[in-house]
C-alpha cells in the first residue's frame, strides 16, 4: 500500500516501476527561481539516505537527463474547481522517469516532499502512480511554547522544522512571554537562557528555506507571570500581590494579567513588539491576549464596574492591534474571551486573525459558529494533548484535532494552527508532538479524514520507519494508563508546600481526588500495561530507522517515570486514605528510583534544550523524594 501524508486529493496507482541508478539526475527547470535547489538538494539527500544511490543535479531548458524531472507549468497550478493554487502540484511516475510539476515554487516544494516519502519507503525502486494535489486550507501551522519552561536548542529546533516540512507544515509561531534576550528586562529573563535575535534572524532564514512563515508571537495582556512579579514590573499587574511571591508552575496558570487601565502597561507591550517585530519575514504578529482570568477583579475592577470586562478587553486587543498594524503587520489573537461576545469581533481590524481553540475531545462547533456568522477570519487551533503529561494523549489529540479540522473546511477557516503547550514546566518530551502536528497536517490539507488505526500506520512507517506500522498505536495505548498526570502531581505538592503545610491532608485528598479515585484500585494493573507496551516498543527498535530510535529511547524512559507517578499515587492513597493495601513498598525506596529517574530525565533534556527552567522541575522532584522518604521513616 502507498502511503502518503497528507493524503493527496487525487491519486492513480499504475502499473510498473522506476528503478532511479548512476544513469539518472535531477533536473531543474531553468524558469525556476534559485532557491528551487534547494528542493532538489532534499531529493538529492533523501535518495542517498534511503538507498546510497547519489544523483547529480543539472539545471536546464529542455533535453533532460532520464530520472526526476522538476518542472514549472500554469496548469499544474490549477486545482479541480479550476482555481489557481500556488501550493497545487502534479507528480507522474513512469517506468522513465519522475516529473514533478508546478506552477509555483511553494507547489514544487510540496511535490519534492511527497516524492521523499515515498523515497523514504521504497528507496530508488520507486511505485508507478499519478497524483494531482493541492491544500484544502491554506495554512497548516504548528504553534509552540518555548517560553514556560522548555527552550530547545538550535539544533533541535531545526531538526523539528526539517521533520514537520516533510508532512507541508507551512507555518510556525513560536509562543515568548519572557525568553527573549529583550533590552531593559534582564530582571525577567535573568533566571533563564532566552532566545537572542540572532538565533530568531537564523530560524527564519531556516524555515524560509523550507517552505515555513515563522510567526512572532509574544504575550501581550494575559500570560505575563514572570514579568508581574518582578520589582520593576509589578504594579503594572491587575492584581497587586504579585510581587514577592514563592514561584508556582500552577499559580503561573491563573495569576498573569496586565492592568489595562495603566498607560505604562501599553508603554511595556509596545516595546516588546517593537523589538521583536523586525525579526521576522511574516507579515503576521500574534499578540495572544488569551486567558486575562484577572482582567478587572483588581486595579482595573472601577473601570470594569463602570463598563464591563468584555469592553475593556476589546477596547486593549484594538488598541494593540493598530500598533502592531502600524508596523505594517496583520495582527492575530486568541478567541476565548471575546467568544463570549463574537458580535465584538466587528469593533477589532477587518483583517484581524481570530485564533479559535478548544482542546477538548468533543469541542463545540457553537463558538466557531457564531465567530463565523459575525465575520471573523479564523484560525482553528487543536492542540497536540502534551501539557501536563509524561506521554502525550494520542488518543485524545487524534479525536480533538479532527473534529476542530472539521470546522476549519465547515466554517471557512484560513487555517488550522495545532498548538503545543509548556504548563507546568513543559515537563513532557516533546518528540511526541510530533504525531499532533501530523494529524493537523493531514486534516488541514484534505478533508477527507483516515481513522486514527490508518493514519497511526502511515505515521509509524514514514516517520520513523517501522515497518510493522505499530509503533504509534502501541504508544498511544501506553499513554492511556496515566493514572495521575503530570500537572496533577504539581498541584498536590504546590498545595501541600505553599497552602496546607501538613494540615488536614486526608480532606485534600477527598476533595482533590474525584477523576482518579475510582482509577485507584487499577493502578498496578495500568503499571502492567506500561511495561507491556514498553516492551513491545523496545522488541520495535531493531526495526526503526537508525536516526530516528534516537527520539523512541527517551518516551520509554518518560513511561517509566508514569509508573513511579502512578505509584506514588498509591503511596498517598495509603497516608491519606487509609487503603493500606494500596502500597506494600517502602517509600524510601521509591524515593531512590524518582532521584534516579530524574538523573537520566536531565540528561535526555540537556540534549535538545537548554538549561530554562529545568531546575524548578528538579526543585519539585527533588521535594517529592524528600517527602516520601518522611512517610518512610
Amino acid at each position: 500500500m502507498i502511503r502518503i501524508l497528507p493524503r493527496p486529493q487525487h491519486i492513480e496507482e499504475r502499473e510498473g516501476r522506476l528503478l532511479l541508478d548512476y544513469h539518472c539526475r535531477i533536473t531543474m527547470d531553468s524558469s525556476f527561481p534559485s532557491e528551487v535547489f534547494f528542493y532538489a538538494s532534499q531529493l538529492a539527500e533523501q535518495l542517498k539516505k534511503s538507498s546510497g544511490i547519489e544523483l547529480l543535479i543539472d539545471r536546464r531548458a529542455s533535453g533532460a537527463h532520464k530520472g526526476i524531472v522538476l518542472c514549472m507549468s500554469e496548469e499544474a497550478g490549477i486545482t479541480r474547481e479550476n482555481k489557481k493554487e500556488k501550493e497545487a502540484y502534479r507528480l507522474e511516475i513512469t517506468p522513465e522517469g519522475v516529473t514533478v510539476c508546478a506552477a509555483e515554487k511553494e507547489g514544487l516544494f510540496n511535490g519534492v516532499q511527497t516524492l521523499r516519502q515515498l523515497i523514504i519507503q521504497y528507496g530508488s525502486s520507486l511505485p508507478c502512480l499519478y497524483i494531482e494535489d493541492y491544500p484544502e486550507l491554506s495554512v497548516r501551522g504548528w504553534f509552540m511554547d518555548v517560553t514556560r519552561g522548555r527552550i530547545p536548542k538550535m539544533a533541535y529546533l531545526k531538526e523539528l522544522a526539517d521533520r514537520c516540512s516533510l508532512y507541508k507544515i507551512n507555518q510556525l509561531h513560536l509562543y515568548i512571554e519572557h525568553t527573549f534576550l529583550f533590552d531593559g528586562l534582564s530582571e525577567v529573563w535573568r533566571d533563564d537562557t532566552p532566545l537572542t535575535a540572532q538565533d530568531i534572524l537564523e530560524f527564519d532564514a531556516y524555515c524560509a528555506e523550507r517552505n515555513i512563515e515563522l510567526v512572532p508571537s509574544v504575550a501581550t495582556f494575559g500570560h505575563l507571570y514572570k514579568v508581574l512579579r518582578t520589582k520593576t514590573f509589578h504594579e503594572l499587574s491587575e492584581v497587586e500581590e504579585a510581587e514577592g511571591t514563592a514561584f508556582s508552575f500552577y499559580e503561573r496558570m491563573c495569576h498573569h494579567t496586565l492592568n489595562s487601565t495603566d498607560d505604562r502597561a501599553y508603554e511595556l507591550v509596545c516595546r516588546l513588539i517593537d523589538e521583536y517585530s523586525p525579526l521576522f519575514r511574516s507579515n503576521l504578529f500574534n499578540i495572544n491576549c488569551d486567558e486575562t482570568f484577572d482582567l478587572g477583579r483588581g486595579r482595573g475592577k472601577e473601570r470594569a464596574d463602570e463598563i464591563g470586562s468584555h469592553v475593556m478587553y476589546v477596547q486593549w486587543v484594538n488598541r494593540v492591534c493598530e500598533h502592531v498594524k502600524a508596523l505594517g503587520k496583520r495582527p492575530m489573537f486568541w478567541g476565548d474571551i471575546i467568544a463570549a461576545h463574537p458580535e465584538a469581533i466587528k469593533e477589532l481590524p477587518e483583517d484581524v486573525i481570530c485564533m479559535t481553540w478548544d482542546y477538548s475531545p468533543t469541542p463545540r462547533e457553537i463558538n466557531v459558529k457564531k465567530l463565523w456568522e459575525n465575520g471573523a477570519h479564523q484560525y482553528l487551533c487543536p492542540g497536540v494533548q502534551g501539557w501536563n503529561q509524561t506521554i502525550h494523549l494520542l488518543e485524545i489529540a487524534y479525536e480533538n484535532i479532527k473534529k476542530m479540522a472539521v470546522f476549519a473546511h465547515q466554517f471557512d477557516g484560513e487555517g488550522l494552527l495545532t498548538t503545543d503547550w509548556g504548563d507546568y514546566g513543559h515537563f513532557q518530551y516533546p518528540e511526541l508532538a510530533l504525531v499532533g502536528i501530523i494529524y493537523g497536517a493531514a486534516f488541514g490539507w484534505n478533508r477527507v479524514i483516515p481513522e486514527r488505526e490508518e493514519i497511526n500506520a502511515d505515521i509509524s512507517v514514514i516517520e520513523y520507519g517501522d515497518a510493522s506500522a505499530t509503533l504509534i498505536e502501541t504508544l498511544s495505548h501506553m499513554s492511556d494508563q496515566a493514572v495521575i498526570h503530570w500537572g496533577e502531581f504539581v498541584q498536590f505538592s504546590e498545595t501541600y508546600r505553599y497552602h496546607i503545610a501538613g494540615k488536614d491532608m486526608e480532606a485534600f485528598w477527598k476533595g482533590y481526588l474525584p477523576r482518579i479515585e475510582k482509577s485507584l484500585p487499577h493502578i498496578d494493573a495500568c503499571n502492567e500495561t506500561i511495561k507491556s507496551d514498553m516492551e513491545k516498543v523496545a522488541a520495535l527498535l531493531p526495526h526503526i530507522e537508525a536516526d530516528k530510535r534516537k527520539s523512541i529511547s527517551p518516551i520509554l524512559h518518560m513511561a517509566e517515570g508514569q509508573i513511579i507517578l502512578n505509584t506514588i499515587l498509591q503511596v498517598l492513597d495509603k497516608e491519606y486514605l487509609g487503603h493500606q493495601d494500596a502500597y506494600t513498598g517502602d517509600p524510601r525506596q521509591l524515593a531512590e528510583a524518582l532521584e534516579i529517574w530524574y538523573y537520566e530525565y536531565r540528561r535526555q533534556w540537556h540534549k535538545i534544550s537548554r538549561e530554562s527552567e529545568l531546575y524548578r522541575i528538579g526543585e519539585l522532584i527533588f521535594w517529592a523524594a524528600d517527602f516520601l522518604r518522611i512517610l518512610g521513616a
